[in-house]
């Protein structure tokens, strides 16, 4: 039934209302001359509802005419119909014309650009390398070499071994895989000694290349030599060489942080004000909407974009974004002593974890209460530790105690 109804509706039909007292013998005059009637409704004995097609209502005068019945249409329908309507309007023509005009040149242009990396370092780095290309968001997509902005992009910018650029619907987008970090170029012409980068006590010693200078047990204070670049003989009379001493000295270290222990905390809370800013946004560029300043001392910002979305998912290049600032205040608010010693304690935490080498391994914590009167003043937090400290030293053969 549904082909059927989108079949006339393609082709297109009248809904037709018969009136006269012969109107059983208008649908057999319609019959035998093949023309199509169909939803048949009696309203009354002088008067029927029902449907044609276009082609069949055009040959029903005769059909009318010889059954004394009269024929008039109540309502147009389907896709000639419709289409109708607007053949005498130049502004719907010129606006379909221009609407296709715009969806064409609309799906030819880079609206957004996509950048995978596994280093989010390198994203600003290719984002500049594309912009000295003049490529970006408005870009003519007939005018991109995909092989040709991937060589740009690895040519210009460190650290990158691979760059895959493809092209998909609207969006630009660019794959890039790091490149192994290669490592530092060793020359063997050149005398280097290896020296303490921090106070330690030395657990594992290995020599590769040069003449110790420690050895395991020892406590060495930053900078001390521990393998000289003079390769010493065994035998006198053949002397010393200058080689580029080499190895591997794992010690202890420790580090320490200290915090006062405050009975009184500083906290941050939002007011329940806030305020928002308008900005219009069309491509790379953003102007602000007029409107009040937010007169707020202390602030947090948190902003969204609200982007159209065009036929087909289609992300065109206009958009709103939305800036919220909400009101901070501060407040001060009363500590027992256990809750003062916690938070000392999560801050010292927190300054350490941010000096730790990456290779350092955490062996022990110790926590240290200095008191006055009774009563905690400052935490002290100890980390014990295991690292690499050997180092090379900055200039050929500087370091002290050859």
């Amino acid at each position: 039934m549904f082909l059927v109804y989108l079949w006339n509706y393609i082709r297109g039909y009248v809904i037709i209302v018969v009136t006269g007292r012969s109107i059983e013998r208008f649908i057999n005059i319609c019959s035998k001359r093949q023309i199509l009637l169909w939803d048949i409704v009696r309203n009354d004995n002088d008067s029927a509802v029902m449907k044609a097609s276009r082609a069949g209502f055009r040959l029903m005068r005769p059909a009318a005419k010889k059954s004394g019945c009269r024929v008039r249409i109540r309502k147009k329908c389907g896709w000639p119909f419709f289409i109708g309507r607007f053949k005498k309007r130049k502004g719907f023509k010129a606006g379909l014309f221009l609407f296709i005009a715009i969806l064409s040149l609309s799906t030819s242009i880079i609206w957004d650009i996509e950048i995978t990396a596994e280093n989010p370092e390198i994203v600003p780095q290719v984002m500049n390398v594309l912009n000295m290309e003049k490529i970006g968001r408005g870009s003519f997509k007939a005018g991109l070499n995909p092989k040709e902005i991937a060589s740009r992009i690895v040519l210009n910018v460190d650290g990158i071994a691979w760059a895959g650029v493809e092209i998909r619907g609207v969006k630009l987008l660019v794959s890039i895989e790091d490149s192994i970090e290669k490592p530092p170029l060793i020359n063997s012409n050149e005398s280097f000694d290896v020296v303490a980068k921090r106070d330690g006590l030395i657990t594992i010693f290995e020599v590769y290349a040069g003449t110790a200078k420690a050895k395991e047990g020892d406590t060495v204070k930053k900078g001390q030599l521990l393998i000289s670049g003079k390769l010493e003989s065994k035998y006198p009379e053949f002397g010393a060489r200058d080689v580029h001493a080499l190895g591997r000295v794992i010690a202890r270290t420790w580090y320490e942080s200290s915090q006062p222990v405050s009975p009184q905390y500083t906290q941050r809370l939002r007011s329940g004000r806030s305020h928002e800013a308008y900005y219009v946004k069309f491509l790379d560029w953003k102007w602000k909407l007029p409107g009040k300043r937010n007169g707020f001392g202390i602030s947090e910002v948190s902003a969204y974009d609200r982007t159209l979305a065009g036929p087909f998912g289609l992300k065109l290049p206009i958009g709103l974004t939305v800036e919220t600032s909400f009101e901070i205040i501060e407040r001060q608010v009363s500590l027992t002593p256990e809750e003062a010693v916690s938070i000392a304690e999560e801050m010292a935490r927190t300054e350490l974890s941010r000096c730790l080498p990456p290779d350092c391994k955490v062996v022990d914590e110790k926590v240290k209460q200095i008191s006055t009167d009774g009563n905690p003043t400052h935490i002290q937090v100890v980390l014990e530790c295991e690292e690499n400290i050997a180092e090379l030293a900055s200039e050929p053969n500087i370091a002290q105690g050859r």
